[in-house]
């Protein structure tokens, strides 16, 4: 483990915790300064007082933390950490932990692929998950965030051809001929383009029933899998049953 005397101020999401011998943790963060980096937290799970807590490392909390850069196939430690945004309404509401999770799972793939620093990322999944914290209902957020988390990752949608019946899935375009690779039809194609086309803070005027929200995130995952190499659907299919009992 890293011993360091540097004070570097890091500001980081959590995405997964693995236990690590039979007191300590080993935290997955995305930090803003270093891209993913894996951090020891020794003794978190011992009782009695302790300067770091792991309820700050729930999924996707925006911890502001005091640790160096990882030095190659070595961890370092947090000794102090704190929330750099402390959430209103996501810890307290059920459908909005689980969408958190599920959207934890989704962004560790990612950035298993994309581990170094990138700002504009990290700054996009940040404002977007203060806004989900601010908002009454969930709608179409996790459709919306993963389709614009495609443009930082390499693979947003071409909709140079939107009037196009079919959107190729693998090709990432539409198409006047059916594919013969996965697509998208409509009418579900003509909410993938409207969804698309629409400013999160607007993302609420577009209404699907609930089986069309399923087959939309079921696209979205396929179209992941296809365009990152190491990516698989979200283990917990009773996390997008809950998220879909919302309107």
């Amino acid at each position: 483990v890293v011993t360091s005397n540097q004070n570097d101020t890091v500001h980081a999401f959590t995405l997964g915790l693995v236990k690590y011998g039979d007191t300590s943790l080993i935290s997955a963060c995305y930090t803003l300064e270093y891209g993913l980096q894996s951090y020891m937290l020794k003794g978190i799970l011992t009782k009695g007082k302790k300067k770091v807590s792991k309820s700050l490392f729930e999924p996707l909390n925006l911890l502001e933390f005091q640790a160096p850069k990882n030095s190659e196939n070595r961890l370092s430690y947090i000794k102090e950490a704190k929330l750099h945004y402390t959430y209103s309404s996501i810890p307290y509401d059920l459908n909005k932990k689980a969408l958190i999770f599920f959207l934890s799972e989704v962004l560790h793939q990612v950035f298993r692929e994309e581990q170094e620093p990138n700002p504009p990322l990290y700054h996009f999944v940040k404002k977007n998950l203060i806004w989900l914290d601010t908002q009454n209902k969930l709608g179409l957020f996790h459709i919306k965030m993963m389709l614009d988390l495609t443009e930082f990752i390499g693979f947003y949608p071409n909709m140079s051809n939107s009037e196009a019946p079919f959107f190729d899935l693998q090709a990432g375009c539409g198409s006047f001929i059916k594919p013969v690779t996965p697509f998208i039809e409509e009418p579900m194609k003509s909410y993938w383009t409207s969804i698309l086309g629409t400013a999160f803070d607007k993302i609420g005027n577009i209404q699907l029933i609930k089986e069309q929200k399923t087959e939309m995130l079921r696209n979205i995952i396929t179209y992941f899998e296809l365009h990152l190499q190491q990516f698989k659907p979200p283990k917990s299919t009773e996390i997008l049953n809950e998220i879909f009992k919302t309107p």
